[in-house]
């Protein structure tokens, strides 16, 4: 569409004149937007440099630490969406200049027409024109350039990035510990609600591992003040931003409305398209709305204070934790010195540690199971540096008189209540989760059933039933992804198959259910009816190759696979989630040969807290496959003990798979059989009615 109507020669078209008030608006709205797109270029240019004082610092020569992984991760996300308003702000500022152009072209074609038809002979050029009106061939109302298409869309991934957690993962014990029944979760609770898959945890697509703690004193401060500066001087520059395009925007309605009116056409035809403020959006941890002009600048407003005020205090509970240590006689692991809380004291940590003391006494047979859990509670009430601390001064008679009690205490309930052993468990659990990684070896040697008993062991956990490995490897390394799950020699497929769908549907909600802690354990949150109660595990995995288990747990290709979940990605590196998850259900469950055989919608609920779903095959349809993975459902199919499908269908008998897509137009789905298979994911498009008849039940649990 042009900008201006013109007739043949390339004159303007005949339409109504402009008139003298019409033409000024145009020039000044010409001279506005010229301003203005002078303006917004100085602004980009602003945008562009305004975190590079923050970026110069922002390196290991400053500080090293996991957390400062994730807060370099924030800052870099800062800078791509500064970079994109820039962009968007040059691309406005050119359609200032083109849109001023127009009005030029406009405004001097109005001029030239006034100069070519007054002042003629008498008789000659036609009648006089009217007065306050421009004589000429008749110039309609000018359009608005349009804007790029898409051009205030911002970049789905930043936005995601940008939504992420920046603080460390929760504390689990934070709320307190599981009482009977374990700690309920409120209803609608979803821990990766408004959390990318990937980038939506702590860890941006690396979770775990990473080395100590360290940092330049003078150089993090310098870098907190900096981020701070950029913080308070992004607040003005978005306001300035928003005052230049309401100011361009305001003149191209003034401009428009009066040639509009000369004119007589609409005023909606005469703006056209890019007359128009940015669209504007909502992004999780933002307190208003934004548009693509002013995320950068919003984004660094409300964040890079915040993060600034984060590094200080870190630096203050390193120094007060680091002066514990030293002066106090007691253990804090180093990765928590670095924690965001209020600095440690170790006035207090004396205090809690005595008291404790004093409370546990000599005698395990006097204590009782509130008495165990009033000592969860008190431990559970400091922060995880002081608990670590506090944790630390139970060493030698308090520990083995707790471990004492804890063990007579299990082994009575044992045949009286699940909710009270929960009740109870979480104690060691916490135990293990917060004491300093030089007592991890000491509380596994009086509470051995923190370790679950390995493949071979019966349900006594400790040492026993084959070799085990200590790996220091990360927990997630490239993001949560299907082809991240190798089933084991273990029996439990169903398990596997749950988890290689809720990496396909929901990886957010495997993301948010596990934590590392500062001493290099780790505490997944598994759910009983519906209750979350944490488990803790060390990194130490079952490594010894044995027999393929009762569902086929031989592995692809004929070899022994490994006792445990594989720990390695596809392309054979490293990461631990699904062997991390496997040993926390064991753990839960007494060990990994209590998890030998199991129904993959019980362990999707174990995993989720959702109510799962139970459908014989015959009553389900391609169709009904479809629009349950559409609506975000984990779905798995199981097999018969001696499948009778179609001859190519290749299932193995007493299996559990993973639905992984649905084809209602060719009747197929996609499954994913759990076994490891080094260099490849074992899926398999399968007719439907070929399968159905070898398979035993379809389980389906919604997430969404």
């Amino acid at each position: 569409m042009n900008d201006l109507a013109l007739g043949a020669g390339g004159r303007p078209a005949a339409g109504p004149v402009l008139d003298e008030a019409a033409v000024a608006a145009l020039r000044a709205a010409a001279t506005a937007l010229r301003d203005g797109a002078v303006e917004l270029r100085r602004l980009a240019g602003v945008a562009f440099g305004l975190l590079e004082p923050a970026r110069c610092l922002d390196t290991p020569e400053t500080w090293s630490s996991p957390w400062q992984a994730r807060a370099t991760a924030r800052i870099g996300g800062w800078r791509r969406a500064l970079d994109a308003g820039g962009e968007a702000m040059t691309v406005r500022a050119r359609w200032y200049e083109r849109t001023a152009g127009v009005f030029e072209k406009a405004a001097g074609g109005a001029g030239a027409a006034d100069r070519a038809g007054g002042g003629g002979v008498t008789g000659q050029g036609g009648p006089a024109a009217p007065a306050g009106r421009v004589a000429g061939p008749g110039l309609v109302a000018p359009r608005a350039p349009a804007m790029p298409p898409a051009w205030d869309t911002p970049d789905p991934e930043l936005v995601r990035a940008l939504a992420g957690e920046l603080a460390d993962p929760a504390d689990p014990y934070a709320a307190g510990l599981p009482g009977a029944g374990g700690l309920a979760a409120p209803p609608g609770h979803d821990p990766g609600a408004g959390r990318h898959p990937e980038s939506g945890y702590p860890g941006v697509g690396y979770l775990g591992g990473g080395g100590p703690v360290s940092f330049d004193a003078g150089l993090l401060g310098a870098l907190a003040g900096r981020l701070r500066t950029a913080g308070v001087t992004a607040g003005p520059l978005a306001v300035a931003v928003g005052r230049a395009d309401e100011q361009a925007l305001g003149a191209v309605l003034r401009a428009v409305t009066a040639a509009a009116r000369a004119t007589g056409g609409g005023l909606a035809q005469a703006a056209g398209a890019g007359a128009g403020p940015a669209h504007r959006f909502r992004v999780a941890g933002l307190p208003a709305d934004t548009d693509v002009l002013r995320l950068g600048l919003h984004a660094v407003a409300w964040g890079a204070p915040g993060l600034a005020a984060s590094i200080e205090r870190r630096m203050a509970h390193f120094a007060a934790a680091e002066e514990a240590v030293r002066a106090g006689g007691v253990l804090i692991d180093q990765r928590a010195w670095f924690d965001d809380a209020p600095p440690p004291s170790l006035a207090e940590i004396r205090a809690v540690a005595g008291g404790l003391v004093a409370f546990v006494g000599d005698d395990a047979g006097a204590l009782s199971a509130a008495d165990v859990r009033e000592v969860g509670r008190r431990l559970a009430a400091l922060p995880p540096a002081a608990r670590a601390a506090v944790i630390s001064r139970l060493r030698g008679r308090p520990l083995r008189v707790l471990a004492g009690a804890v063990d007579r205490l299990t082994d009575g309930l044992a045949a009286r209540s699940g909710d009270e052993l929960v009740a109870l468990a979480a104690v060691p659990d916490l135990l293990l989760a917060s004491a300093p990684a030089p007592m991890i070896a000491e509380l596994v040697r009086l509470l051995p059933d923190l370790e679950p008993a390995p493949p071979g062991a019966g349900r006594r956990g400790g040492a026993g039933g084959g070799g085990e490995a200590d790996r220091a490897d990360p927990l997630v390394r490239d993001g949560v992804s299907t082809s991240d799950v190798g089933q084991g020699g273990v029996g439990d497929c169903y398990l596997a198959a749950a988890l290689i769908g809720l990496a396909e549907t929901r990886p957010d909600l495997l993301l948010g259910g596990m934590r590392e802690n500062a001493n290099g354990t780790f505490t997944v949150t598994l759910y009983r009816d519906g209750r979350a109660f944490p488990v803790t595990v060390t990194r130490a995995l079952p490594s010894l190759a044995a027999p393929g288990g009762e569902d086929g747990g031989a592995g692809a290709g004929g070899g022994w696979p490994p006792v445990a979940m594989a720990a390695v990605d596809l392309a054979g590196r490293p990461e631990l989630w699904a062997a991390v998850y496997e040993k926390a259900y064991a753990r839960a469950h007494g060990g990994y040969d209590a998890i030998n055989g199991g129904d993959p919608g019980v362990a999707a609920s174990d995993l989720t807290g959702r109510e799962h779903h139970t459908l014989p095959p015959a009553v389900v349809t391609v169709e009904d496959l479809t629009a349950r993975l559409a609506a975000g459902d984990l779905i798995t199919v199981s097999t018969r003990a001696h499948p009778e499908p179609r001859p190519g269908t290749g299932l193995v008998g007493r299996h559990a798979f993973a639905v992984l897509g649905a084809d209602p137009v060719g009747g197929r789905v996609l499954l994913r059989n759990p076994w490891a298979s080094p260099g490849e994911e074992l899926t398999r498009w399968y007719r439907w009615d070929d399968l159905r008849p070898g398979l035993r039940a379809v389980t389906m649990t919604p997430l969404s």
